[in-house]
């Protein structure tokens, strides 16, 4: 169990609970989220971790499961629950009715058992206006205090209600543990300005503004506006339209006022969160025609059932006791919505995205994504060590991989498909210098560190990732990782950002790396190390018969410690195979080299993304046809044959190209400037593996 603090975010992975963990984690405070995403998507919470900067605990749990809950209380120390979790459709609850008395309210039942087994008494509550029903049946309740009379007009109100009695029984049973704030919230609209989150219903929406913005890019042919006979200013409801960042923030409010309290004081208060102003249907209809230069086609049709004319906030209680107000108006959150909108089309859901589990399915943290067709090219990539688990060529996997998270991390990996840092390849010895400081690092190579030695980044958990499909035939997968200078060998606090892009049309698959170091500097020299087999249709499990070329015989002359002696050689590949007992004139078959890209350069770039793309090598096997082509914009390639692996495979199983900066670069003065990273400078290269077959 940790001993670290943390708030649980009760439906975390929908639209404002995703919103608040943004606020919480940016206010200092550790989450974990449990949600059962019958109406939302994981997705969110991978894009949460890069937006975020911060690995965050996930659970896909039904509130209504006792056991599966009770597990999220054994295994983190949670100091205060958000409750979002429930079913909030007004029309669908008067269809369904038991459905959302069981789910809502049972839910919270078993949720604040478990509250009060583990002694956890700090509750913030996502009630909401329609418990006060029709306001306007008594005088003077425009804009709705929290003092109006409430009377809930369908199904869903009278749940909220329901449990907002539950808390204030459980309150005044124990009025000095309990603290809850119980927030009454009118119409969140809007998205985060980053356009990363935003509202995405499954299915048809039920709110204004998500269905406008779907109608806005095609998904849906028309706006439907339930009543324009309304006692309003053009016939159509009067709503509190707030910002769903304002909503957030005003949660975290109600928490530090919650945090505030003295210890052996209870409290349990409601509070209104609005604007205090209302806007008619057409009118916030109007701004979003204007943020988006769209004009939405719209019917009127009938009134809907439990709808009222005026759902108006006083939030003067927020305001004085909280210390809150909204910052951001109508306008301002049809234009981050639309933003949202215009960068994902289809929200979260998108055709050719897939994603399974290394480990047991409610492990999230060992997630495989697939992107791409599998009939024609597809890759599955996990979380750790943004690896390269699979790459399939009009359905022919050609590379090695594992189905399971656990088999990468026996102790003796190779390392298989992994992304590579801080430093790929040899530190000769482990050791260097840097701004007048001597380094050792853990020796794992022979006598030398390799792969960046116990550090390595094939053994860490990468956030995210943000995945887009930002055309047809195109997939994009980014992932990121903070590997803080206290979890390093390596000085320096380092951002990494890795992103693969798949091109089903031109079956190309690109890496990009992007590292920034905070404080001080670091060596860095990243890339990836996918084993290739293009011949594993057909059963084979070696690259014997594999035609392989590079673009230069210029390479790097190394010692009996694989370590560069500073001379230049000419060496030459043609064809690996293992009936043979020698490989280019060598006793023995392992070969493993670092060649240039250009030997009578002396690059220094620390950001080679700029530079074109060059090919470096060339592999085919007669046997599949398949051809693999490898470019990168790095000055140096290192081929190797795979003489060495093991971790349920065998040597010559398959072999890897490794474009990248010079073999122990750091060490030599020639090369060094490529592989230190400064702060305010930014690390880049770019691989890409091209297929035809």
């Amino acid at each position: 169990m940790t001993t670290q603090k943390r708030v649980l975010v009760t439906g975390g992975a929908g639209y404002i609970g995703s919103h608040t963990v943004v606020e919480l984690i940016e206010n200092g405070y550790e989450c974990v989220i449990v949600d059962n995403l019958c109406n939302s998507s994981y997705d969110s919470v991978a894009r949460l971790e890069i937006l975020t900067k911060h690995h965050i605990p996930f659970y896909k749990v039904d509130l209504c499961d006792h056991d599966g809950l009770e597990k999220v209380f054994q295994e983190h120390n949670i100091d205060s629950v958000i409750h979002f979790a429930g079913l909030k459709a007004v029309g669908e609850s008067t269809q369904i009715p038991l459905t959302y008395y069981h789910n809502n309210i049972l839910g919270t039942l078993v949720l604040l058992e478990l509250m009060q087994k583990y002694h956890v008494e700090k509750f913030v509550f996502s009630s909401s206006a329609t418990v006060y029903g029709d306001a306007t049946r008594f005088p003077d309740m425009i804009p709705i205090p929290e003092e109006c009379p409430l009377g809930p007009t369908n199904p869903y109100g009278q749940t909220k209600l329901g449990i907002e009695n539950i808390l204030r029984d459980l309150y005044n049973s124990q009025k000095d543990i309990w603290k809850v704030a119980i927030l009454r919230y009118f119409n969140p609209i809007g998205a985060h300005p980053s356009g990363l989150i935003g509202e995405d219903p499954l299915g048809i929406p039920n709110n204004l503004l998500p269905y406008m913005a779907q109608v806005a890019v095609g998904r849906r042919e028309k706006l439907y506006v339930f009543g324009n006979d309304y006692d309003s200013r053009d016939g159509t409801p009067i709503r509190d339209y707030i910002h769903v960042v304002d909503l957030a923030k005003g949660h975290i409010a109600s928490l530090k006022y919650l945090d505030a309290i003295d210890q052996k004081t209870g409290i349990c208060r409601e509070w209104n969160l609005g604007s205090g102003t209302g806007s008619t249907v057409l009118e916030v209809y109007r701004a979003f025609c204007d943020a988006s230069g769209i004009e939405i086609p719209y019917e009127i049709t009938g009134r809907r059932a439990g709808d009222v004319l005026n759902l108006t906030a006083k939030p003067d209680r927020a305001t004085k006791e909280l210390k809150w107000k909204t910052e951001l108006d109508v306008s301002i959150a049809c234009k981050d919505l639309w933003k949202w909108a215009t960068e994902n089309p289809f929200g979260y859901q998108l055709n050719g995205i897939s994603a399974t589990f290394g480990t047991d399915e409610e492990e999230f943290d060992g997630r495989f994504v697939t992107i791409g067709s599998g009939s024609r090219f597809q890759a599955t990539i996990a979380n750790l060590g943004a690896t390269l688990v699979d790459l399939k060529v009009d359905g022919q996997s050609v590379v090695l991989g594992y189905e399971k998270e656990s088999q990468y991390l026996t102790p003796d990996t190779c390392y298989i498909g992994a992304t590579i840092g801080r430093y790929a390849n040899r530190i000769a010895h482990g050791k260097f210098a840097l701004n007048g400081k001597d380094y050792q690092l853990t020796i794992n190579n022979g006598v030398n560190a390799n792969h960046g030695s116990i550090g390595s980044f094939h053994a860490k958990r990468f956030l995210g990732p943000i995945l887009k499909n930002p055309t047809k035939d195109t997939f994009t997968a980014e992932y990121a990782l903070i590997d803080n200078s206290e979890d390093s060998e390596f000085p320096g606090s380092l951002q990494v950002i890795v992103n693969y892009t798949l091109n089903v049309a031109t079956k190309t698959l690109d890496i990009e790396y992007t590292a920034q170091v905070e404080v001080e500097a670091t060596p860095i020299n990243m890339t990836n190390h996918t084993y290739f087999n293009l011949n594993k249709l057909y059963g084979s499990d070696s690259i014997a018969g594999t035609e392989i070329k590079v673009i230069s015989n210029k390479s790097i002359d190394v010692d009996e410690n694989v370590i560069p002696t500073g001379k230049i050689v000419d060496r030459e590949i043609a064809t690996f195979d293992d009936s043979k007992p020698t490989v280019l004139g060598k006793e023995g078959p392992d070969y493993d080299y670092n060649f240039f890209v250009d030997a009578t350069a002396t690059p220094n770039q620390i950001d080679t993304r700029g530079n074109e793309l060059k090919l470096v090598t060339t592999a085919y096997h007669p046997e599949s046809n398949i051809k693999l082509e490898v470019s990168s914009t790095e000055p140096s390639y290192q081929v190797y044959t795979g003489d060495w692996l093991c971790a349920g495979f065998h040597p010559r199983q398959g072999f890897a190209v490794e474009p990248g900066r010079y073999v122990n670069a750091i060490n030599q003065d020639k090369y060094k400037g490529s592989v230190i990273l400064k702060p305010g400078e930014t690390f880049g290269a770019k691989i890409q593996y091209k297929f035809s077959a």
